[in-house]
């Protein structure tokens, strides 16, 4: 299997594990503050990607690449999930998940813009058609609300972290060739970790470890295990494939988030999700349909 395909399972993966640590984040969210769980998961991650990195032999980082990477990892692994999690006290989660998953589309938009990629209507479709599906797994809970000014403030939120999502995917790609996937990953999780760490605790984090349950522990090491394992392979994938077919492989979280939750939480799948989950896929078909042909024609 060639690197490309590699980095196509690596991304489907990502999109896989970030529904699963979805899931696991919800069952533990109303126990835990959001910056909290945010600090934990990237911290259990960076301490097991740590004795794989180290076993590798690293490259020297100049420091702009240095200041990238500390950049990145704030950006997209911190403060894309503080805003995310912010959204969602003013507007429901199935709305968060639906603007988020415009991160392809403007993915796609600043890829095209800075010139990293170039424009097809076939990638646009199949963008447009996954983003449809996320709608109809996520429509039934998306607008169940009515909001007011906050509301607002909480779509503003949802989208911004959608669009630091898509402007990190399509400049930190230009570094990942530079560098080993493990060491990337470790440095910049790491990054995250030591930004998230203040923030935590102002949140309250020492009072709130001694209260944590057997249980809590146990989703907070899963998600931390999810982390380490999603965000490797989504670095690994932006290292070998353009940005947008990196980001595309999103519209499989919430569906994820639907069939284990059916499973484990007893939550009935409907005729939206089956609906969701058929359009999801046939976008993932459509963008990538003769990907190899279609990128050497760049």
């Amino acid at each position: 299997m060639n690197r490309a395909n590699l980095a196509l399972l690596a991304a489907t993966g990502s999109g896989i594990v970030v529904g699963a640590a979805t899931v696991a984040t919800g069952s533990i969210v109303n126990e835990i503050g959001p910056v909290t769980i945010a600090f934990g998961r990237y911290l259990i991650g960076v301490l097991l990607l740590l004795p794989l990195a180290l076993r590798i032999r690293w490259s020297p980082v100049t420091l702009r690449d240095f200041l990238a990477i500390l950049l990145f990892g704030i950006f997209q692994f911190a403060i894309l999930i503080i805003l995310l999690n912010f959204s969602v006290i003013y507007i429901s989660a199935g709305l968060a998940v639906l603007i988020f998953a415009s991160l392809p589309l403007l993915t796609m938009a600043i890829a095209i813009l800075l010139g990293r990629e170039s424009f097809t209507y076939r990638k646009l479709s199949g963008i447009i058609l996954t983003i449809i599906g996320v709608g109809f797994a996520v429509g039934a809970t998306a607008f169940a609300q009515e909001f007011g000014i906050m509301g607002w403030v909480g779509i503003g939120a949802a989208f911004l972290s959608a669009f630091l999502g898509a402007l990190c995917s399509v400049l930190y790609s230009a570094h990942m060739p530079r560098y080993p996937t493990l060491q990337i990953s470790t440095m910049a999780m790491g990054c995250a970790v030591l930004f998230l760490f203040g923030l935590a605790l102002m949140e309250g984090m020492i009072d709130t470890i001694p209260l944590f349950s057997t249980t809590t522990w146990f989703v907070l090491l899963f998600i931390g295990f999810s982390s380490a394992v999603g965000y490797f392979c989504w670095l690994f994938a932006l290292a070998h494939i353009p940005p947008s077919n990196v980001t595309v492989f999103l519209g499989l979280s919430p569906i994820t988030a639907s069939i284990l939750g059916a499973l484990f939480i007893a939550q009935p799948l409907s005729v939206q999700d089956l609906i969701g989950t058929a359009l999801v896929i046939a976008g993932l078909v459509i963008s990538l349909w003769r990907r190899e042909s279609a990128d050497t024609n760049r």
